[in-house]
């Protein structure tokens, strides 16, 4: 990173899960982190350059209202933007999906990625930055319960692709990452807290697999991507996911 480059990042999503240890992983890299989320992260908000804002970003005023005060921490602008907010609905039969299950996906998932690219973009242009997607491999579509959710999570893909072309000349980069299977209370009900290094190991063996991770491991690969520098990769999908889909 060249010297006098802004050292600043957002997070959305940073109440739990992959955003909280995105957060965290910024942190131990010297960063000040603006965290977004609909509760807030006390924790995190007890640390040293944690700026905890608590907005429902589906809601573009309460983005921006929440943003205003990031030229305080951030006058020289944001180095990186990380969308990993979003919600998935619960599987349900394709024939039978009501719209308005479909409606909340991209609500809840696309327009709040749409309202953060659009706040930060000229945080980001300043100095030139990048924008990392959190994806998903079910955007794939080959599974018909997860239509729903598959589809909101592609539409954000396009979205990724689109910001790599619009702030290219500003020297901002555009990826994706797909981590598959995080141990996360999204994907494994009633988790509360981080599953350590043993227990993972424990049920990976018992699927023969390396498939399911932690948020830790996966919020490594998520900063490391965000760190890529204006002349990087952009516009890409990096897909850490061991099965084929």
């Amino acid at each position: 990173m060249a010297a006098g480059t802004s050292r600043v990042a957002v997070v959305s999503g940073t109440s739990s899960g992959i955003g909280a240890a995105v957060a965290t992983e910024f942190l131990g890299r010297g960063y000040t982190v603006i965290g977004l989320s609909r509760r807030g992260n006390p924790v995190l908000a007890a640390e040293s350059g944690y700026v905890d804002r608590v907005a429902d970003l589906r809601d573009p005023e309460a983005v921006r209202a929440a943003l205003r005060s990031v030229a305080d921490v951030a006058p020289d602008g944001v180095r990186a933007v990380v969308l990993n907010a979003g919600a998935a609905p619960e599987p349900v039969d394709l024939v039978k999906i009501e719209w308005q299950v479909v409606d909340d996906a991209y609500e809840t998932n696309v327009r709040t990625a749409l309202n953060l690219v659009q706040e930060t973009a000229p945080l980001l242009t300043r100095s030139g930055g990048s924008l990392t997607f959190v994806g998903a491999s079910l955007a794939n579509g080959y599974q018909p319960d997860r239509w729903a959710y598959a589809a909101s999570k592609a539409a954000m893909t396009t979205l990724m692709r689109a910001c790599s072309v619009e702030f290219a000349d500003d020297g901002v980069v555009a990826n994706e990452v797909r981590p598959g299977p995080v141990a996360t209370a999204m994907t494994m009900t009633g988790l509360d807290g981080e599953v350590n290094d043993q227990i993972l190991r424990a049920i990976n063996a018992g699927f023969g697999t390396d498939w399911l991770k932690s948020a830790r491991t996966v919020a490594e690969w998520i900063v490391a991507i965000a760190e890529f520098p204006s002349n990087g990769p952009t516009g890409q999908v990096f897909n850490y996911s061991r099965k084929v889909l």
